[in-house]
């Protein structure tokens, strides 16, 4: 049986990619004034039996129910942790299995309506289950590489052209692979500092040098930069930080951001406060009179005038603290705080830190004095 356009399978332990695979379907199925409404993304993720059993229920229910006012639907089954091959906490159970095996055989025996789509990511599945065979027959399946060390790196150079493509960038001979060694393999990392080093060359240069890489590319790590995140809170644009959050909506994804941005407005006070005393202009520069004592302050918050930082990297601290007053900085530090430990100690969801930052920018304020 030939694969049909309305199913698509797609697995991988890079969950840009795999995310991105599926926002590429919906921007193809479902015009833009229609999503909100057309699309139903049901959550795969579960550690037990019983929430196991329940988001598949959820998903069946959502397939076998037509678009009612829309003329197409969408369901995207998203992030799925039980799979076969990839369950959470050791061996599905056999209930799991059993209900996995019949839900793929009746996709196969009832194939969706021409009008309806089905998309499911996972970040593992065994595709030698019956469950991975049965969805070869009938969808577009893709399984992104997860390899390590040499071919994890070599699968990222070979990314990076097209990713750079998006944002106008090429690169100088030896600069891609200066680049990623610096940055790393992680996919959401790599678009991050594509879109700082796009900010950094503006629109004077496109081509990447080794000198630029030395100059701006932060080192990877687990805690990225989130360029486009940090660009719209500067900007306190509510649909800026919208479009940016939207490649992290996946469940678990509020922590990391609130982790990150509790350092972005931890930084800020630090720059804000600077330029409230007039140590630091609007263009960046270090006033001579700054008194010692406040010079050692800043150097050891690893923003001072004898750090490390490069004078790009302070003209663009300052950018992002103007648009604030120093109480407004440390009152958004303080929310990212609390979101943090609510998410970590408590039921509550990524929301709370969108919600936490649009409180933040959603008073536009004039430019502050520096």
């Amino acid at each position: 049986m030939a694969a049909t356009p309305n199913i698509h399978l797609f697995v991988g332990e890079d969950s840009y990619l795999v995310d991105a695979a599926a926002h590429r379907v919906i921007e193809a199925a479902v015009p833009s004034e229609l999503r909100a409404t057309a699309v139903e993304t049901v959550s795969g993720e579960a550690e037990n039996m019983d929430a196991q059993l329940a988001s598949l229920r959820e998903c069946t229910a959502s397939i076998q129910t037509p678009p009612f006012l829309d003329p197409v639907k969408l369901t995207w089954w998203r992030g799925v942790t039980f799979l076969p091959g990839g369950g959470v906490g050791g061996r599905l159970s056999e209930d799991v299995k059993a209900a996995l095996d019949k839900f793929s055989e009746n996709l196969v025996a009832s194939p969706l309506p021409s009008n309806q789509v089905l998309v499911i990511t996972a970040t593992k599945l065994l595709m030698a289950s019956i469950f991975a065979k049965r969805l070869k027959t009938i969808a577009h399946v893709v399984e992104f590489g997860g390899g390590k060390g040499k071919d994890r790196a070599q699968d990222a150079l070979l990314r990076l052209p097209d990713l750079a493509d998006d944002e106008k960038l090429t690169f100088a001979p030896g600069a891609d692979q200066a680049f990623l060694a610096k940055v790393g393999s992680d996919t959401r990392t790599i678009v991050s500092e594509l879109q700082k080093m796009r900010a950094y060359l503006g629109t004077e240069r496109n081509e990447v040098t080794t000198e630029d890489v030395a100059a701006v590319t932060s080192v990877g790590g687990d805690e990225p930069e989130l360029w486009a995140i940090h660009d719209a809170v500067s900007q306190r644009s509510p649909s800026a930080l919208l479009k940016a959050l939207a490649p992290y909506e996946k469940d678990g994804a509020g922590i990391l951001i609130a982790t990150v941005m509790e350092k972005y407005f931890r930084e800020a006070i630090v720059c804000r406060d600077a330029l409230d005393h007039g140590w630091l202009d609007k263009w960046g520069r270090w006033s001579d009179k700054m008194p010692p004592a406040a010079r050692e302050a800043l150097d050891a918050a690893g923003f001072g005038p004898t750090t490390a930082k490069n004078s790009w990297a302070v003209k663009n601290a300052v950018r992002r603290a103007i648009p604030f007053t120093l109480t407004e900085l440390r009152v958004a530090r303080y929310r990212m705080l609390a979101a943090r430990e609510k998410l970590v100690s408590s039921d509550a969801g990524d929301a709370l830190v969108v919600s936490e930052l649009l409180r933040t920018i959603s008073k536009p304020r004039t430019k502050q004095p520096c």
